[in-house]
């Protein structure tokens, strides 16, 4: 079989793809997690739980290719990041 190659533009324009779709998907992520903060401002739940985000980054990572993992498990982190920096925001205020 021969392997597909791309041009520049090519790549370019999946990559366009990849984004759009993961901008939408951050954007569901973040209603989610405006609805989390709402109900753990009423049940004083803690933003943050240590185990549970262990425990998610090693379910996820766990069949990422090795040379892509530690990026993963920091584009992870970052997201992680900064849904509980808006939900702390978000409890502040209802507050």
């Amino acid at each position: 079989m021969e392997e597909e190659v791309m041009t520049l533009e090519e790549i370019r324009k999946r990559i366009d793809v990849i984004d759009t779709d993961m901008k939408r998907l951050f954007l569901s992520r973040m209603e989610l997690s405006d609805a989390v903060a709402s109900l753990k401002a009423k049940t004083g739940e803690a933003i943050y739980r240590p185990d549970r985000e262990k425990a998610m980054l090693e379910r996820l990572a766990v069949d990422v290719e090795p040379r892509f993992q530690e990026a993963y498990i920091t584009f992870l982190k970052g997201i992680l990041s900064i849904s509980k920096e808006y939900q702390q925001e978000k409890i502040r205020k209802l507050n």
